[in-house]
């Protein structure tokens, strides 16, 4: 078929024109006109994508961009640009089939090799997912992540186990990055802490912590700031109209967010969209701009927050957003969204501090993760803002001991989904396909066990600061 560049070129740049007048619908019928006639151009499938992600359709988009690389003939760039891009939108299963169709392209790309590993242990094909982060270690070992992921597609219960000396060996080689030695030294804390070797994975934990406050410091300054205003900050009255029912698990990390949305997840009327940063970043672009009390720019944050966690995947009642740290921002959620529910997960805070310390994140808002003192001190704001909360919200807002939860899931199971969606009917079997991202990617597949239950006892004698600063009572 011939192609008209010149037409295909006025199309495309009316298509622009369009979407930056917001004519969502006259320039998505352009911007496909274009991809009909000439289904490699880049540009415009870039083009619509974005506006379609814009509008929570977020398959739409996906579909888009994977349709694109496929007639584009793309190299490994463009390639790791459709995978990103893919990953944004969540899209896991269509990045797969198309990472597996790139490694066949490009077996020796090792950037490409690390994605195919982060896609499939997100989907939960460990062994898979380890054929290639192997791959990418041994092509490139500098692909800092592949550490940590390789570690995850398993629990280490064999001393002997040679990803044990592996990731030793990569701790200790100064010749690659510090972000990768320190990937590698919390690798190697994870597979000692699952084998028993406590005292060792302790002094490894050390080491990795100070690497990791050293690459990525925590802004106390800026913490404290913020805190203190949320303590005194009263955002405007709801926006009303609003009918949107959306569920928020918040606490600290590493205190069974991701164990309760699993278990929401089960049901066929809730949708879990993981851990967005739709809230905070909102809040900050509102506060920034001295617009929190104002009700149409609450308006309008409401309905993009609402059309992004409704996506255009199968509908639902019900849709959760587990990012721990919207614990911040209840009074601005409930602005936002009148009908919105808040599950706050807590746990023994030893085992939480415990729990953070052991786990890198590479989110600078976790700054605080890499040292118990700085723990302890999040861990007490995190407390004076839900006991606001609290104070204000108490009918919107439900506690969830770690602790119960593991000793009796399906009871808090029944006793969450009456929370939330007003009856306790018997949930579904765990779901297969459900993404996780999250460091506990592992667990969230396995049965419910209790034994992480007073597991801050094992460092007692190697991390003194344990019971030095934080309280001995449950959470």
């Amino acid at each position: 078929m011939s192609v008209d560049r010149e037409t295909i070129d006025a199309r495309y740049a009316a298509g622009n024109d369009l979407r930056r007048r917001g004519n969502i619908a006259a320039a998505e019928s352009e911007l496909r006109a274009v991809l009909q006639a000439d289904p490699s151009h880049r540009d415009a499938a870039y083009s619509l994508a974005f506006m379609l992600r814009e509008e929570g359709r977020v398959e739409a988009a996906a579909t888009v961009v994977a349709n694109g690389w496929q007639h584009a003939a793309p190299d490994a760039e463009a390639t790791l640009a459709a995978l990103g891009f893919l990953l944004e939108c969540s899209a896991f299963s269509t990045a797969a089939t198309l990472v597996l169709e790139a490694r066949q392209r490009w077996p020796e790309d090792a950037r490409l090799a690390a994605r195919a590993g982060e896609i499939l242990l997100a989907l939960g094909q460990f062994d898979a997912a380890r054929t290639h982060l192997d791959a990418a270690i041994d092509r490139d070992p500098n692909q800092s992540a592949a550490w940590l992921r390789l570690s995850y597609c398993q629990r280490y219960r064999d001393p002997s186990d040679p990803d044990i000396a592996r990731f030793e060996s990569a701790s200790n080689d100064t010749r690659l990055l510090p972000i990768t030695r320190v990937c590698a030294q919390f690798a190697l804390g994870k597979a000692l802490d699952e084998t028993g070797a406590a005292q060792r994975a302790a002094l490894t934990f050390r080491q990795a912590n100070i690497g990791a406050r050293a690459l990525q410091p925590w802004n106390e300054r800026g913490w404290n700031t913020f805190v203190e205003k949320r303590m005194r900050e009263n955002v405007a009255a709801p926006v009303a109209h609003s009918k949107f029912e959306p569920v928020f698990v918040i606490g600290l990390p590493r205190t069974g967010t991701t164990l309760v949305s699993t278990l929401l997840a089960r049901h066929d009327d809730v949708r879990d969209r993981g851990e967005l940063n739709w809230i905070p970043s909102f809040y900050t672009h509102l506060a920034d701009a001295g617009r929190l009390g104002d009700a149409d720019a609450l308006s309008a944050c409401a309905a993009l927050i609402q059309a992004q966690m409704r996506r255009d995947d199968a509908p639902a009642r019900f849709y959760v957003d587990k990012n721990p740290l919207n614990f911040a921002y209840v009074d601005f959620i409930v602005a936002l969204f009148p009908r919105a529910r808040f599950i706050y997960c807590r746990r023994d805070a030893r085992d939480t501090a415990l729990s953070i310390w052991m786990q890198h994140f590479a989110h600078s808002d976790l700054g605080f993760a890499y040292d118990l003192a700085t723990i302890a001190r999040v861990d007490a704001d995190h407390r004076r803002l839900m006991e606001r909360w609290k104070n204000r919200f108490a009918d919107r807002i439900i506690d969830v001991d770690y602790e119960a939860l593991v000793s009796d899931p399906e009871f808090h199971a029944a006793r969450l989904a009456t929370f939330v969606t007003g009856r306790s009917s018997a949930s579904k079997a765990p779901r297969r396909d459900q993404i996780v991202t999250t460091a506990s990617v592992w667990q969230a597949r396995q049965p419910v066990y209790a034994s992480s239950i007073g597991r801050w006892r094992n460092y007692a004698a190697y991390l003194p600061e344990l019971e030095r600063l934080f309280p001995a009572e449950t959470v």
